[in-house]
């Protein structure tokens, strides 16, 4: 039925009611048009928009259907059923109503924004990805869909094209502060935290009360080294949102930092106790009581890394293979009929460092089946012929998802190292090198006291900074006498290696045919061919370690970058029996450690 004048008057009327924020005088009216007028398309859609805005999804869905059946090619009320499918849990139903708008109307953004939306409720980013790339082809000039690209890139950890999106974004919109977030938490992602401060000061100088940019604004200073500043970021939070449990979380990260090690404890408890389920705080309690050598209480605190957190992340590259892992039954470490699979979890160094528990395991009779990173099958192979090692990948092997039992290898400590003493356990070795390759080396690197010098580790921020020196910072162990220094530093280290010689530094043994990063098991002979490592906290002193061969690890001021190189003040490493922490609370910076660190090595070799 056509539509009169009036009807047309009234329908007007009431869309400025609505522009007005009258809403109750606008629904009035259009309840009252429809009395008349039933089945008035236009007239179904503005009461179901009405109602959708206003959260009563129920009446909205009604007319929203009501004005499709009214007129089938609405394409309007079709893109708002499937807003209110997806606000209210039906997102497959959703994209089955924006998928008919589409054939309706092929090039219209608003329907592909919403079907983006949906694809991303739905767990498929790059199929939301191409969603709010087409309906960029048609309106490049939507902000909010340059943001929504943005953040599915993010997701897919494609940040400098995410960053690409959120840029054009502001060049739209510069006063939104959630494009300034999203920007900012981008650059962190990065590592370009000086950057991502000043985008974080953007959105907070536009919301100053929120509390997610105040977050994480309070996180990327932790990661820039401005513990005072994050701690005053973390302190608004808990007073403006006492029951936010994060503010307390990083709060207690930048006491921690700050060696306030109790204070830190009683705030990441404060964290747990608003927010039980908090895994994060729960993961930072736990390294901080392992720090502490409280290891009864640690290791329960420390399997909530598995649950969803921050930190799970770390578990795996890929999330995928957490979730294959959770399907298995735990093992608790008693015998179980079959294999007991155990996964590799986080970085090469915690994968070394939890495998010094396998010398014990192996003496139980378990049928195990060992997950470990594919440079060192041979070395493992070599050392436990008992037990059976598959590389990690992702997808796992087929041996670790077919196992009867599962667990990572971060859980091992909790089943045998529940105290101080239990760590009388530890093996003094734990890998082996291949003899021949090992006399290869030592031949080549001649007689005198051999040194392995390594240097820098391949972690960025915080922690990265804490762990890493310049190869001329090491100088001075190259100038004691009857020394034969090699690098075995991972990484290109010809630049600093040239460095070295022109400032007229002395020689430095590199084994230019060794691929450093990918030829471990000839990483491990040159490490067995010398007589001691010197090193940050890196991967090469858990591979040393590993095998057993005395290892100086150096860190400034008694700050140990992770719990495992604390000390209880004989210096000595619970886990690794042959390391040795050189640090002090006056060697406060890497100069002076390492000036004392030659002479502690003049002494050595003279002695």
């Amino acid at each position: 039925m056509p539509k009169t004048p009036r009807t047309a008057a009234s329908l007007k009327q009431a869309q400025v009611l609505l522009q007005q924020g009258r809403r109750e005088e606008a629904a009035v009216m259009l309840r009252r048009l429809l009395s008349t007028r039933p089945d008035d398309a236009d007239a179904l859609y503005q009461l179901a928009l009405l109602q959708a805005d206003a959260g009563a999804h129920s009446e909205a869905y009604f007319h929203a259907m009501s004005a499709i059946e009214a007129n089938p090619g609405n394409v309007q009320a079709r893109e708002l059923l499937g807003r209110i499918q997806a606000e209210t849990g039906s997102a497959e139903a959703a994209l089955s109503t924006y998928d008919e708008a589409l054939r309706i109307a092929p090039h219209d953004a608003r329907i592909l924004f919403g079907r983006g939306v949906v694809l991303q409720q739905l767990g498929r980013p790059e199929q939301a990805l191409d969603s709010y790339a087409r309906a960029l082809a048609i309106a490049p000039e939507q902000a909010e869909l340059w943001c929504n690209h943005g953040n599915v890139l993010f997701a897919l950890r494609q940040y400098e094209l995410a960053l690409h999106s959120f840029d054009e974004g502001l060049r739209r919109m510069p006063g939104v502060a959630l494009l300034h977030f999203n920007r900012a938490n981008t650059l962190n992602a990065l590592g370009r935290v000086t950057e991502a401060l000043a985008a974080y000061d953007h959105a907070l100088a536009l919301e100053p009360g929120n509390t997610d940019m105040l977050n994480n604004r309070g996180n990327a200073r932790l990661e820039a080294g401005d513990n005072g500043g994050a701690a005053g970021d973390f302190r608004r939070m808990i007073a403006d949102v006492p029951g936010d449990a994060r503010g307390y979380n990083g709060l207690g990260m930048a006491m921690e930092a700050e060696g306030a090690l109790e204070e830190a404890a009683d705030l990441y408890r404060h964290a747990i106790k608003r927010a039980p389920a908090f895994a994060d705080a729960r993961h930072n309690l736990a390294l901080l009581y392992l720090r502490c050598r409280n290891f009864s209480e640690a290791w329960a605190e420390y399997e909530h890394r598995c649950e969803p957190s921050g930190y799970r992340d770390n578990l795996r590259k890929d999330p995928a293979s957490v979730a294959l892992f959770e399907k298995i039954p735990r093992w608790t470490g008693k015998p179980v009929e079959g294999t007991v699979g155990l996964w590799s979890e986080q970085g090469i160094g915690d994968q070394i460092l939890f495998s010094t528990l396998l010398p014990q395991l192996a003496g139980t009779g378990q049928a195990i089946v060992c997950e470990v990173d594919g440079r060192l099958l041979p070395a493992y192979r070599r050392a436990f012929p008992q037990l059976r090692f598959v590389a990690k990948a992702d997808p796992p092997d087929s041996a670790l998802t077919n196992a009867a039992a599962a667990l990572f290898f971060g859980s091992l400590p909790g089943l045998f190292r529940p105290t101080v003493e239990s760590f009388a356990g530890q093996p003094r070795g734990l890998l082996q090198a291949a003899p021949e390759r090992v006399a290869h080396y030592r031949s080549r690197i001649g007689d005198g006291f051999r040194i392995a010098l390594s240097w820098r580790s391949a972690r960025e921020g915080r922690l990265g900074r804490s762990k890493s020196v310049s190869l001329t910072d090491f100088a001075p162990f190259l100038a004691v006498p009857g020394t034969r220094c090699v690098d075995v530093q991972y990484g290109d280290t010809v630049a600093e290696r040239a460095q070295l010689a022109q400032a007229g530094g002395a020689g430095l043994l590199h084994f230019d045919g060794v691929d450093y990063y990918h030829d471990l098991d000839e990483v491990l002979a040159i490490l067995e061919a010398c007589d001691l490592l010197i090193t940050t906290s890196n991967a090469n002193a858990h591979l040393a370690a590993a095998l057993g061969k005395p290892v100086w690890l150096l860190y400034p001021g008694e700050r140990a970058p992770f719990h495992y190189w604390a000390h209880g003040g004989d210096h000595r490493c619970l886990w690794y029996p042959s390391v040795e922490i050189v640090s002090a609370p006056e060697l406060d910076d890497w100069p002076k450690l390492i000036a004392h660190t030659a002479e502690k090595l003049r002494a050595r070799v003279a002695g």
